[in-house]
């Protein structure tokens, strides 16, 4: 550690010998070392905005291992590590990945009946009789998978800018494929104009969010009316009713009286059915963000409970 040495006569002596030396003037750690009679060092006196030199050429004898000592470290500019890619982490992303796609469009088959028919449209806007809960799945959809993928690329190793070029690139493939071909070609439905500005809608948002740390307390959740683990229901809906048990939530996390921001409020939307007749939902919340209630007991917990942000536990009233 180094010391600060008052400027004494002696020790400006030896350096210059028949001249005083500046009080004011602190020396960095360093050794004076030839360097064709100059040293040159940043900052090397405490005042000092820019590189300072000083001249030993008169002084031969007096820069032969003088350590000069200093009450402070020399500044330094901190420059982070480039992120380097986990080739093991990305080739089980990849995996999962394929997987997820394979298996995901076999269920939506499944679900929505197969591709074997002409490229036609459909009027998904008023005509399916779902009151636009269909276009706030795809918008979900849209913002969730971006999120989630972001999250997964860094994970990975990759960058910020890498994470988010790809996230959105992949969720944009993969919902446009949704709706074309699969979709355009599948006579039980039909390309979807709105389905498809809904999804560019979830991916956009979640690039917003994710650039603006504004928005950070703001989020958009899911939950159900039935559980649909505990009821056994599908979870890509088929009827009515099933379109039905969904309940898309805005929501703004706060702290209210805790010291913690775990409490989302919300504000859901919904549809039901009376009859025939299909009329909007409009509720009001109180309920829990769990990644930041699994934060209660640590980082790492948040972290591994960061898939739970979607769910949205909650006490509502219907407006």
């Amino acid at each position: 550690m180094g010391l600060l040495l008052p400027a004494c006569s002696g020790f400006a002596q030896s350096l210059y010998p028949g001249r005083g030396l500046d009080s004011r003037y602190a020396f960095s750690d360093s050794i004076l070392t030839p360097r064709n009679g100059i040293l040159s060092h940043p900052g090397f006196f405490e005042e000092s905005s820019s590189s300072t030199r000083l001249s030993l050429l008169r002084h031969p004898g007096s820069y032969s291992g003088y350590a000069l000592a200093t009450r402070a470290q020399a500044p330094f500019t901190y420059q982070p590590r480039p992120r380097r890619v986990n080739y093991k982490r990305a080739s089980v992303l990849c995996t999962a990945n394929a997987a997820t796609l394979f298996f995901g469009f076999k269920g939506a088959m499944a679900a929505w009946g197969e591709s074997k028919g002409a490229f036609h449209f459909k009027d998904d806007w008023k005509g399916d009789k779902l009151k636009q809960t269909d276009e706030l799945s795809h918008f979900m959809w849209g913002y969730k998978m971006t999120q989630f993928l972001f999250g997964a690329y860094r994970w990975s190793g990759f960058s910020d800018q890498a994470s988010h070029a790809i996230s959105v690139f992949q969720t944009a493939f993969v919902l446009t494929m949704v709706e074309y071909p699969i979709d355009a070609h599948n006579p039980k439905q039909g390309l979807g104009v709105s389905d498809l500005v809904f999804d560019y809608a979830g991916i956009g948002l979640a690039y917003v969010k994710r650039r603006f740390e504004r928005l950070e307390d703001f989020d958009f959740k899911v939950s159900w009316k039935s559980n649909i683990l505990l009821s056994n229901r599908p979870m890509f809906p088929q009827t009515f009713e099933e379109f039905d048990n969904f309940i898309y939530w805005f929501t703004y996390r706060t702290r209210l009286f805790l010291p913690q921001k775990i409490v989302c409020l919300g504000l859901g939307y919904s549809a039901v059915r009376r009859g025939e007749v299909a009329k909007r939902q409009v509720f009001a919340g109180i309920g829990l963000s769990l990644p930041d209630l699994a934060a209660l007991f640590g980082k790492k917990f948040k972290a591994r409970a960061g898939f739970l942000e979607v769910f949205y536990p909650n006490l509502r009233i219907e407006l």
